[in-house]
């Protein structure tokens, strides 16, 4: 993971610094990550996605924002991969909390990355085989840390509406916990669940059955058979 050191200390109590951090940062919770971070540190800003970064705005006690600085770049999420770009003092008006902003596409280096899938993350494994969990042999589970990103993006910069996740409005308790900065699914663009998510269809000569459960069971009895299955995603 890339080192940093930081090359824009305060000289007065009170600050205001712009981030702009490039590499592998959408997609991963490196947005959520740092709503927590300037909680944490009693900062007030903002940060969002740009179409191939993610732009922070941080003001607060200096000694306060240099240790957000540093723990920007030392302790990311594990799937994240923060680049600097640029950091400079700013001077416009500061909200009186810190938010994640709405996405812009405005551009900085001209090079988004754009991450692939990745596989079931541990926390999520335990909740697919957990019969009293609500997503328990849900196919299409995730969370910040893992599930799909290559095969959902449309555009960038990485938000719901530019995923082919759009179409599924949230339930109650997936909206719950997307806004919800404690729990590990806050902002996890492609979250879904069987009461509003994608479900899986089994498709034969003779039947359809659109039950995710069912549809995996005859695909296996498909397979056991030693017929053919084709995946359609």
């Amino acid at each position: 993971m890339p080192s940093h050191q930081s090359n824009c200390a305060a000289h007065s109590n009170t600050t205001t610094k712009r981030w702009l951090i490039g590499g592998h940062v959408q997609s991963v919770g490196f947005r959520p990550y740092i709503f927590r971070l300037a909680q944490e540190h009693g900062l007030h800003g903002w940060v969002k996605n740009l179409a191939d970064s993610v732009e922070v705005i941080a003001s607060g006690n200096s000694h306060n924002l240099a240790k957000f600085e540093n723990a920007l770049f030392s302790s990311p999420p594990p799937l994240a991969k923060p680049q600097l770009i640029s950091c400079n003092n700013f001077t416009g008006e500061i909200p009186e909390s810190f938010f994640i902003q709405a996405n812009s596409n405005e551009q900085n280096n001209g090079h988004g990355h754009v991450l692939p899938d990745f596989c079931i993350c541990d926390d999520c494994l335990q909740e697919l085989h957990d019969p009293n969990n609500r997503r328990y042999r849900y196919p299409f589970i995730n969370c910040t840390q893992c599930g799909p990103r290559y095969t959902v993006i449309n555009s960038l910069p990485y938000a719901r509406h530019n995923t082919t996740m759009q179409p599924f409005e949230m339930c109650p308790a997936c909206t719950a916990e997307y806004n919800n900065p404690a729990d590990r699914r806050f902002h996890a663009e492609p979250i879904a669940c069987p009461d509003c998510g994608p479900t899986l269809n089994f498709k034969s000569t003779n039947e359809s059955i659109s039950s995710n459960t069912t549809a995996i069971d005859h695909t296996v009895q498909a397979l056991r058979e030693g017929k053919i299955v084709a995946v359609k995603g």
